[in-house]
This record gives C-alpha cells, structure tokens and sequence, in this order.
C-alpha cells in the first residue's frame, strides 16, 4: 500500500509514504517551514524576539548549513550585578551556536554541518515600572 501526500499549492512538494514496513521515498519539507522553525529555535536558545532573528538555510541532500543573524541579549550596563555575573558575550556565543545545531540537526532529522552566527547588535531587558 502507497499513501500519496500533496502539500498545498506554494507550500511544499509532493510526499509519496510506504505503507506497512520499511517507508520507501523521500519526504520534502518546504524551505520556509524549517526558516521558521530555525528561527524559532535560535530566538528561543539565544533569548531573543524571533522577529529579529534572520535565518538563511543552505542545504544539500544530507546535510544543512545554518546562518543566523540576530541581536545578542545582554544586561542593562547601569547592572552592575548583572554585567559583573553574565557570560562574556563571545563564550554565550559558542554555547549557543553549539546548542542550535544539536536541536536543528533533531528537530531537521538530517545532520546541520555548521551554524553560522552573525550578532547583529545588542538586546537589552526593558526596565520594569513598579506602580
């Protein structure tokens, strides 16, 4: 038994699934759902707004090359508790560069060979009012 699967028109490709056993096929992702959800993932792993995370995925049949660009969150500077306890911004970098290529390589199911981070400038937590 084969199971046919058309996403709609302008989303993604056509999906051709094995019924019992082994699947036989491919299974095609449009482009722009795993931009999405690496941008998600990044805003989420960096502590950003995923409206300011950009994304551009290169891949090939096995593999994925992610860029991101995004502002990088950092304490407010007149913190001086918060500055003196946060990670330096190069070293939060790496962990999180790190992290997003293990969680996009499972949330992908193929391997993410390299993720490549741009920090586009600074995100600073908003004060609170107290009323």
């Amino acid at each position: 038994m084969v199971t046919t699967v058309t996403a709609s028109p302008g989303v993604g490709s056509r999906t051709t699934v094995a019924g019992p056993g082994l699947p036989a096929g491919r299974v095609n992702v449009a482009d722009r759902v795993l931009q999405k959800t690496a941008e998600r993932a990044a805003a989420d792993i960096i502590g950003v707004d995923a409206k300011n995370v950009r994304v551009e995925i290169v891949s090939a049949r096995d593999t994925a090359v992610v860029r991101v660009t995004t502002p990088f969150p950092v304490p407010r500077l007149d913190d001086t508790a918060a500055v003196g306890a946060a990670t330096p911004v190069l070293e939060a970098a790496r962990t999180a560069q790190t992290a997003l290529r293990s969680r996009l390589t499972h949330l992908f199911g193929r391997d993410v060979s390299r993720v490549d981070l741009t920090i586009s400038g600074a995100s600073v937590p908003q004060r609170k009012r107290v009323l």
